[in-house]
């Protein structure tokens, strides 16, 4: 998996959120060590039961780490 500091990311935003965007994942490092894995995710909402609000809270969210 290709990794970038926090600087690189942020300097390059644009570029590598459209390459998220496509499908990519990226490992993102802190300068204290600590890492994030940014990836795309896919929710289609058209035709769930489910509010879409309830997607980021509760405990069957993809988004839940």
């Amino acid at each position: 998996m290709e990794q970038f500091t926090v600087d690189e990311f942020q300097r390059d935003f644009d570029a590598l959120f459209e390459r998220v965007e496509n499908g990519e994942s990226f490992k993102i490092l802190a300068p204290d060590g600590k890492a994030v894995i940014i990836t795309r995710v896919v929710y289609d909402v058209t035709d769930s039961k489910e509010d879409w609000r309830d997607f980021w809270y509760n405990e069957y969210s993809l988004c839940d780490i």
